[in-house]
C-alpha cells in the first residue's frame, strides 16, 4: 500500500491472482481497503500475467482476463488497462518438456466507482 500519513494513495499487487481461487480473497481485501479509505479514492494497480493459453477463457484453474474483468465489474468498480506487453516465458508441454513460449502481462488500474469522494 502506497500512502501518506493522511491518506491511502494506491494499492499495488503484482502476479497474485494466477489461480482463480485467489481472486475473491484479494478483491475482498481490496474492497475492505477501499471502504476504510476515508474521503479518498485510492487506485488499485494490478499486474496480471495471462496463464490460460491452453484452456483459453474456459480455464477452471487459472484466472483469465475475462474473469478479472467480470469480477471487477460485479463489484461496481471500474478498470482500465494501463499497459500490456508480450513476455518470454518457459512452458511445460504435455510430455513434460520445457519450451520457450510467450505470454501476456497486463497492468490494470481498478477504482471503486461506488464510493463517494
Amino acid at each position: 500500500i502506497f500512502s501518506t500519513k493522511k491518506k491511502r494513495l494506491a494499492i499495488i499487487a503484482s502476479d497474485v491472482v494466477f489461480l482463480a481461487s485467489m481472486m475473491k480473497s484479494l478483491f475482498d481485501t481490496v474492497e475492505a481497503l477501499f471502504q476504510t479509505s476515508k474521503g479518498n479514492k485510492p487506485s488499485f494497480i494490478l499486474s496480471f500475467q495471462k496463464r490460460d493459453a491452453q484452456d483459453g477463457t474456459d480455464s477452471i484453474a487459472f484466472t483469465t482476463v475475462d474473469g478479472v474483468l467480470a469480477a471487477v465489474r460485479e463489484r461496481g468498480w471500474t478498470i482500465e488497462c494501463l499497459a500490456w506487453r508480450t513476455v518470454a516465458v518457459k512452458k511445460e508441454d504435455e510430455t513434460g518438456s520445457v519450451k520457450d513460449d510467450t505470454s501476456e502481462v497486463f497492468v490494470f488500474e481498478i477504482k471503486d466507482a461506488t464510493s463517494s469522494s
